[in-house]
């Protein structure tokens, strides 16, 4: 295992190209392979879909830049990529979230395969809010 460069450049490729609306360049820089998942922050989030994979990249005046980066790693033809970008969203507020992504190399183009998306809240409030919207797990 060693950091990467290329790991960090793809995932700075992936912000700019989603914050800029450039629908084309989700087809150069995601994996629609069978295994290929996001794991966004909202209850029940989990994306496979090609149409809801793309859908960032379609979202008018959705922003995402580096934030905190954790690091970059790469061991072979996969990689990984730990951070809390800083989310601008259509009204302009901002929020941050943690991120963690996984991306495979093919044909010497590291492509995202996993997006996990949280946001940190303390324990006691998230018990609280998932109660309130009986998401509780039994």
């Amino acid at each position: 295992m060693q950091r990467s460069a290329g790991i960090r450049e793809a995932m700075h490729k992936f912000f700019d190209r989603l914050s800029a609306s450039d629908v084309p360049a989700f087809y150069d820089l995601v994996d629609l392979g069978e295994a290929s998942l996001v794991m966004g922050t909202a209850p029940g989030e989990i994306v496979t879909e090609e149409e809801r994979l793309r859908f960032g990249f379609e979202a008018e005046g959705l922003a995402l830049s580096p934030g905190i980066e954790h690091g970059a790693w790469e061991e072979g033809n996969l990689g990984w990529y730990v951070g809390e970008p800083i989310v601008t969203l259509p009204d302009g507020s901002k929020l941050s979230w943690r991120i963690t992504t996984v991306w495979r190399r093919s044909a010497e183009v590291w492509k995202l395969v996993h997006m996990h998306a949280s946001v940190g809240v303390p324990d006691e409030e998230v018990s609280e809010l998932q109660a309130r919207w009986g998401t509780t797990p039994s």
